[in-house]
């Protein structure tokens, strides 16, 4: 894809990501992974673990209008972040938003964390929800035409923000 595609591909997925029919779906999902999550009731200790993807051994993985979705709310709540801690994320095996042991994305972070429960009483939860989310998130997608690309967070982080759109 060249520069001005995938520009432009980006442009649209953060004019997506502020449209209220396209929020109202994904906070729809995002209502769903709560509830199911409250069924099962894992506990967070707030260790950060999920969001030290190298020591803890997982990735996260998100699609572009979540990624655009995510940067265009911390923007606005003034936690932006640039390509130089993307890049220094990637460096120390950690997502760029983590604060020791907090999120400072919380509100607008992907289905990928929602889901994610280092509590073993989430094992069989998990991989259901998150692979309920993926695919309703990808609906999402195909509902409003918005180009899909789904990968690793911070490539897509660093695809978002190379671009300079937002």
């Amino acid at each position: 894809m060249d520069d001005a595609s995938s520009r432009d591909m980006v442009r649209v997925w953060f004019d997506a990501a502020m449209r209220t029919e396209v929020v109202e779906a994904i906070e729809a999902i995002h209502e769903e992974i709560a509830e199911a999550i409250r069924r099962v009731g894992p506990l967070c200790l707030a260790s950060g673990q999920c969001c030290r993807f190298e020591r803890h051994g997982h990735r996260l993985y998100a699609s572009g209008l979540e990624v655009a979705r995510c940067v265009a709310i911390c923007r606005a709540d003034g936690r932006g972040i640039t390509v130089e801690d993307v890049q220094a994320a990637v460096e120390s095996g950690e997502c760029p938003w983590q604060d020791g042991r907090l999120c400072t994305a919380r509100r607008g972070r992907p289905t990928g964390c929602r889901v994610y429960f280092c509590d073993p009483r989430a094992a069989d939860i998990v991989p259901e929800l998150a692979e309920r989310a993926h695919a309703e998130i990808q609906a999402i997608h195909e509902r409003f035409g918005l180009a899909y690309r789904y990968g690793e967070w911070r490539s897509m982080l660093h695809l978002v923000l190379s671009e300079g759109v937002a």
